[in-house]
């Protein structure tokens, strides 16, 4: 029989080897899941690194796949910090004489620009034969966009001689842009970048920054309620005026009211007085040849004009090349006075700097509300009378309302235009609607607002 002291040496001893055991096969489970996750991680780097070059993945696991029977995963790429770098999404869609494309695409974490693309290898009998060359040639078309992404329509070519879509005369290839010199009540300070693809515009992004670096740009503010006005929420406006444009190819055609609105593009209350000029800019600097780099380095030129030193020296210069200042205390650089020294109008960067190197001062200046009529010199739309109270050809606003869709998505709210890779007509397409579904997936597992 145990004695009282041999019964709680055999507890104790009970306990210790319990939890030895415990120990070891929680060690073990863990070193099991460690190199379970190693094995995944090292076939997900086989796989991933073509298009999103990664320190891990993280498959996603959603309802709203359920909803997307072409998507067979979507993952997220993380850095060594832990911070998500962007997603991979493997999916497989038919082409127009249903054949199966099955592709990888990689986009970016903030601002869903194509950072990658890749075909994965497909042996099913079904499955679309694509040439490398011919992939490569799609791959240059997209990489760098954001999406969704629709064709530039035929009516906007420039050797379409049935065209009955007007186009802006003497625009030259590149990207070009312009921001406000001064910034508004709320501290942003709008900008308009442009981009022109055989006389076309096939991009066009307004947004604004802040001069308050805790703020965010004006869009995102939106999207996550930081920044409200009536309506729509700013981001999808700005997204519906862009495209707007892109569709009728000149800012006169969106009929601007004396108050600043429009009543002829779905969705769009807020004032685009601010796009309207700074499209304008864009255009004159395009049919100027004067793209962004020379932009920038006029807008830096002002800078070290008025205050003696380098902007980035100053230490207002943004990481994505935004000049973050507002020239509010030095109107005069930029400002047009009559003769009785009234304003009367603002000068583009260009015109400015022009001024000030003393070479002469273009014709092409940005006039404020109480002149409609500047900055549209080179204006090739004979047939249209921009009135300022926005009623248009027929007169019926309802009617001016540009509508349309591509793979179940508004026009509106297409975010590139690209021209088809003219060999490979139906891969372009194919990609494009690949690249649309994974927008449409990322719409709903995000629960964007657009």
């Amino acid at each position: 029989m145990m004695t009282h002291a041999q019964l709680k040496q055999f507890i104790a001893e009970a306990v210790f080897l319990l939890i030895i055991g415990s120990v070891l096969v929680i060690g073990g489970y863990f070193i099991s899941q460690d190199n379970a996750n190693k094995r995944m991680q090292n076939e997900y780097h086989s796989r991933f690194d073509v298009v999103l070059d990664s320190y891990a993945y993280e498959k996603v696991k959603s309802k709203a796949l359920n909803d997307f029977p072409d998507v067979e995963g979507v993952y997220i790429g993380f850095n060594a910090s832990g911070v998500p770098e962007g997603y991979v999404i493997d999916l497989t869609v038919q082409t127009p004489d249903s054949k199966d494309l099955s592709l990888l695409v990689a986009l970016d974490y903030e601002s869903t620009r194509i950072v990658g693309l890749a075909l994965n290898p497909n042996e099913n009998d079904n499955a679309y034969d694509v040439s490398d060359a011919d992939m490569e040639l799609v791959r240059e078309k997209l990489i760098g966009r954001q999406i969704p992404v629709a064709f530039v329509s035929e009516e906007n070519r420039d050797d379409d001689d049935n065209s009955d879509m007007p186009t802006v005369a003497g625009l030259h290839d590149g990207v070009y842009y312009a921001q406000r010199l001064f910034d508004d009540r709320n501290r942003y300070i709008d900008y308009v970048e442009m981009e022109v693809e055989n006389g076309v515009i096939t991009k066009v992004k307004w947004d604004a920054f802040s001069t308050d670096r805790t703020n965010q740009d004006r869009s995102k503010a939106s999207l996550r309620g930081a920044y409200v006005i009536s309506g729509l929420d700013w981001a999808t406006q700005s997204y519906n005026l862009c495209h707007a444009l892109l569709e009728c190819q000149d800012p006169n055609r969106l009929a601007m009211k004396s108050d600043g609105t429009t009543d002829i593009v779905a969705g769009v209350t807020c004032d685009i007085r601010p796009f309207i000029e700074l499209s304008k800019e864009c255009i004159s600097n395009s049919q100027a040849g004067y793209d962004k780099d020379e932009y920038m380095r006029g807008l830096n030129m002002l800078f070290l004009y008025l205050y003696m030193d380098e902007a980035e020296e100053m230490d207002v210069i943004r990481d994505d090349g935004h000049l973050v200042f507002s020239f509010e205390d030095t109107p005069e650089i930029y400002t047009i006075y009559n003769e009785d020294d009234v304003s009367i109008g603002y000068m583009g960067v260009r015109q400015a700097v022009a001024k000030l190197m003393g070479t002469g001062l273009p014709d092409d200046t940005t006039a404020d509300s109480t002149d409609d009529t500047a900055d549209v010199q080179s204006n090739p739309i004979s047939d249209y009378d921009s009135s300022e109270d926005g009623l248009t050809f027929s007169g019926n606003a309802d009617d001016q309302i540009i509508t349309d869709s591509l793979d179940d998505l508004p026009m509106s709210e297409m975010q590139s235009f690209i021209e088809p890779v003219p060999e490979a007509y139906d891969l372009t397409r194919t990609v494009i609607k690949a690249c649309n579904t994974c927008y449409k997936f990322l719409k709903e597992y995000l629960n964007w607002k657009v």
